[in-house]
């Protein structure tokens, strides 16, 4: 008996610890070192079509996702309290400015839950370039729960999630892609 309580004891802690951890914290308790980004590019063969959304913008208007069909598309979800986030911000703008005359359209999708109050003052203090929605759980459900930030999807001209990027987004390893996805056309 004392060795199977022996056994199970570790076993449950173990257990218990994992799932405590993998929680999402509130921003006011994540440290920096617990905000370290799980980093890994995922493929999607084949490729999936990516749900379409409407959501609101900064300015109150809608943004809907299929009304920009045609372009590549970097959906990147992100909190203004994710250290990692603020991190790969200023690589999102230059990828906007540098490829977005040949369809590239990064697109924010602030998962703050004190909306607009919160993220308008952000995205103008970090001089963000590109659109920025609001979700209210809707945008992340749709694209199956985003579980850690930043989360970015990268959609094809034709609608299609080709990549799913877990972590600091990877440019350097992904201009390359994005790039080639740019030369494909929209069919």
């Amino acid at each position: 008996m004392r060795h199977w309580i022996n056994w199970t004891a570790p076993v449950l802690l173990t257990g218990s610890l994992l799932l405590i951890g993998c929680r999402p914290k509130a921003p006011e308790q994540a440290t920096a070192s617990e905000q370290v980004p799980l980093s890994g590019v995922d493929e999607i063969k084949p490729p999936r079509p990516a749900p379409d959304f409407e959501a609101p913008g900064l300015d109150g208007a809608p943004f809907r996702l299929s009304a920009h069909r045609g372009s590549v598309i970097l959906l990147n979800f992100w909190a203004t309290w994710c250290l990692p986030c603020r991190t790969e911000i200023p690589d999102l703008i230059a990828l906007q400015r540098e490829l977005g005359d040949r369809g590239l359209l990064v697109v924010g999708v602030s998962t703050d839950e004190e909306g607009a109050e919160v993220v308008a003052p952000f995205v103008k203090n970090f001089k963000i370039n590109y659109p920025v929605v609001l979700d209210d759980g809707s945008v992340s459900e749709a694209y199956g729960g985003v579980w850690a930030l930043p989360t970015t999807v990268v959609i094809d001209r034709a609608g299609r999630i080709r990549y799913e990027i877990i972590g600091i987004f990877p440019t350097k390893e992904m201009r390359p892609r994005l790039e080639a996805l740019l030369d494909e056309s929209a069919s």
